[in-house]
């Protein structure tokens, strides 16, 4: 287990203390610290549930020996949000989510941010967008087996006898989410089953077709997405949520959709949502019209960077 300092939300760098000596999980959190950018301070003290993270922590490692995890991340954000993952190289959990209460500044406190008071506030994200971005729902990924007929202006099922059906496989679906969770581990099909989660931000899928092997990765526009998928979800209280990923590498069409349980039809994201790239046997395929990323940035190696 080793401690490390926050990279982005959820991420992790610059090793300060490492060790191959086991520790048991956490078991409460005492934590204080300051925003610098508006100059205020929050602190909490909190049990934890060591229990539930040892439970998790264990079945990564049974079920995905190649991919355990490694770090127990603490991060702290405005506004009092406290947020704890169990992370690994290819996937991460968040486990628990807090609100730290504001506390006066302490002397100390006063004296290193003094330099700052009444310089002009800048905040990264706005309270209410915090919050949403930490909301955890119900969904599952589901990929279409269909195709986008051009002449009925419709996505088609197809027949069952169709070879291009017969040698349609799914070989992973990765994402990260806005929370600061993700989920890198190829081969890893649990997230085609209905799971709690924070809403995506980033999706790979990997199929193949007979020999020819595909990769699609849609980037999200998360700000404008998690108002629309909140308020979606709110419209459907209590129903677990499908998140659509309609793929036709023929009519390079390809569209995300969100299907609530109660309802028969899907509800298609815009267009200018979200950003696609689509590589066939290692060669790009397709891109969207307003794609305009580095290259190289599909990578969740790159992303992990940033």
């Amino acid at each position: 287990m080793s401690s490390k300092c926050n990279d982005g939300w959820g991420y992790v760098k610059n090793i300060s203390v490492f060790t191959d000596e086991a520790w048991p999980m956490p078991n409460r959190l005492e934590l204080r610290y300051v925003i610098t950018n508006d100059i205020r301070c929050y602190a909490i003290d909190t049990p934890l549930n060591p229990e539930q993270a040892a439970e998790i922590w264990d079945k990564q490692k049974q079920e995905f020996p190649e991919s355990p995890f490694l770090y127990y991340v603490v991060g702290t954000a405005p506004y009092g949000v406290v947020a704890v993952w169990l992370s690994g190289r290819d996937r991460s959990v968040l486990i628990h989510s807090f609100v730290a209460e504001e506390k006066e500044l302490d002397k100390m406190e006063e004296h290193f941010l003094g330099w700052q008071k009444g310089q002009k506030i800048y905040m990264p994200v706005s309270h209410e967008q915090m919050e949403l971005n930490m909301r955890q729902f119900c969904y599952r990924y589901v990929t279409l087996e269909e195709h986008w007929d051009n002449r009925q202006w419709k996505w088609v099922e197809y027949e069952d006898d169709d070879p291009y059906y017969d040698d349609l496989l799914i070989d992973s679906v990765e994402d990260h989410r806005i929370d600061g969770s993700f989920n890198y581990v190829m081969g890893d099909m649990s997230q085609l089953d209905y799971h709690e989660a924070g809403m995506p931000d980033r999706i790979t899928v990997r199929w193949h077709a007979g020999r020819e092997e595909y990769m699609a990765h849609f980037w999200i526009e998360k700000d404008d997405f998690s108002k629309l998928f909140t308020k979606y979800c709110g419209m459907h209280p209590g129903s677990r949520i499908d998140i659509l990923l309609r793929m036709d590498t023929k009519e390079q069409v390809y569209v995300i959709a969100l299907k609530a349980e109660d309802e028969q039809k899907a509800t298609p994201l815009p267009w200018y949502l979200f950003q696609l790239i689509v590589f066939k046997d290692g060669t790009e395929h397709y891109k969207s019209p307003n794609y305009r990323l580095e290259k190289g940035q599909w990578s969740w190696t790159r992303i992990k960077k940033k």
